[in-house]
């Protein structure tokens, strides 16, 4: 049918690279103040110090980072991507444990972390935050047959940068490109395995 086509051409279209692929954390554990514990996290960091904190190393662990299924989750994925030879150039993550950790089992780390990409529940806004989100997004370092890759949050992309009511499950992941200095929504693998299963053919001929 006319979706299962869709997420077959653009399976295979991102292996020649030239996209961005935002993708939200795998699986953490529901607490209902999660809020409160990310704003430790990405702010409340050493003032002194240009690191961020790292909840792994603190009391509120559980809170922010992946649970043991969100863990087993990003390293199936990470096997899904290898398996696939997706090109990847540069990985950007929030600095929320849960991203960051996705970032590492998935792709083997990240070149930057940039606090715009936290969901907007820890902070009071000011600003614009979908016109710096887009010039941030715009300017990172591209190639041509390669995907650069950001490891984030549900609400980023479809709270503050596209008209409509976006949203990932955990592991899914945006095809986004760029046109005129604009950037364009292609797709939506909604959740991982809707990739995944693109590159493992079962034939009953």
């Amino acid at each position: 049918d006319e979706r299962r086509a869709a997420a077959q051409f653009w399976a295979k279209k991102i292996l020649s690279g030239g996209f961005i692929l935002f993708f939200r954390h795998a699986e953490r554990d529901k607490w209902i103040d999660v809020q409160m514990y990310d704003a430790l996290e990405s702010e409340l960091q050493d003032k002194n110090s240009n690191s961020f904190r790292f909840a792994e190393n603190e009391y509120f662990e559980d809170a922010v980072c992946l649970n043991k299924r969100g863990k087993i989750q990003a390293k199936a994925m990470g096997e899904v991507i290898k398996y696939s030879k997706l090109p990847v150039s540069y990985i950007v993550s929030s600095p929320s444990c849960r991203a960051r950790q996705t970032a590492n089992l998935v792709f083997g780390g990240y070149d930057e972390l940039e606090k715009k990409f936290v969901h907007k529940g820890p902070y009071t806004e000011t600003g614009n935050r979908s016109d710096y989100l887009e010039k941030y997004i715009l300017n990172l370092p591209r190639s041509k047959d390669k995907n650069v890759i950001i490891s984030a949050h549900n609400g980023v992309i479809g709270a503050h940068l596209f008209i409509g009511d976006k949203s990932l499950e955990e592991g899914g992941f945006y095809v986004l490109s760029i046109n005129n200095n604009k950037l364009i929504l292609e797709y939506e693998f909604n959740n991982f395995n809707s990739f995944s299963k693109q590159f493992f053919i079962r034939n009953h001929n």
